[in-house]
């Protein structure tokens, strides 16, 4: 199947459009209630995480794509410019509560912090 692509305006308004986007991708791959509730906390922490690092980020991406491993979803900020945030979140506390929701977990870094989180739901569930 094509991999789905949804970018929204970085604004955390915008996190339940992309909580539905990924519900609509659980709902296709016929994934069970408790992982799409699992997808979907995972998904606002995400956002939670990106939206709060020492950037400012024009847009959010959400790309979701079947393989033989699983369900790969990708949430990147996109178009960031740098600027201190006072309230930065702790990337390692974010990537232990998205590794208690997915199977696996990986956030891309530079100097100014989270751009990127992919993560997978396990195949054949």
């Amino acid at each position: 199947m094509t991999p789905m692509t949804l970018t929204v305006p970085a604004n955390k308004e915008w996190a339940l459009v992309l909580r539905m986007a990924a519900s609509g991708v659980s709902a296709l791959y016929d994934l069970p209630l408790d992982l799409m509730d699992d997808l979907n906390t995972a998904i606002e922490e995400s956002c939670d995480l990106l939206l709060h690092q020492d950037y400012s980020a024009e847009s959010l991406t959400l790309t979701c794509e079947q393989k033989p491993d699983g369900l790969h979803v990708t949430l990147t900020a996109r178009e960031r410019t740098r600027c201190e945030e006072e309230e930065k979140a702790d990337a390692d506390i974010a990537r232990m509560i998205i590794q208690t929701l997915v199977r696996q977990v990986t956030l891309d870094q530079d100097e100014g912090g989270v751009h990127c989180v992919h993560m997978t739901l396990p195949a054949g569930v």
